[in-house]
């Protein structure tokens, strides 16, 4: 299970976010040793360090795109001309 998980989160970390997509936990674990647990532990870590940046990008992506929607300027609005003959 751990190999698995290491597995996935070093592709993520490499830009293979697909590897994320399908995977569900064990529905019954064997115990873990203390090792296995240290192991975990690093795990969870590189996984929040992981979701940490993705976060950070998303929020770069959202902020370009929201300067892209705007125009950087106001378009020229004239106040309409006519001439009243009926004066």
């Amino acid at each position: 299970m751990l190999d698995d998980l290491e597995h996935r989160v070093s592709a993520a970390e490499q830009g293979d976010l697909a590897v994320l997509e399908g995977w569900t936990p064990p529905s019954t674990a064997a115990a873990m040793t203390p090792a296995d647990v240290e192991r975990a532990t690093r795990v969870l870590g590189r996984q929040r360090a992981l979701l940490a940046r993705l976060r950070e990008e998303q929020g770069r992506v959202a902020v370009r795109m929201a300067a892209v929607r705007k125009p950087a300027f106001k378009p020229f609005s004239a106040p309409p001309v006519y001439v009243d003959r009926s004066l």
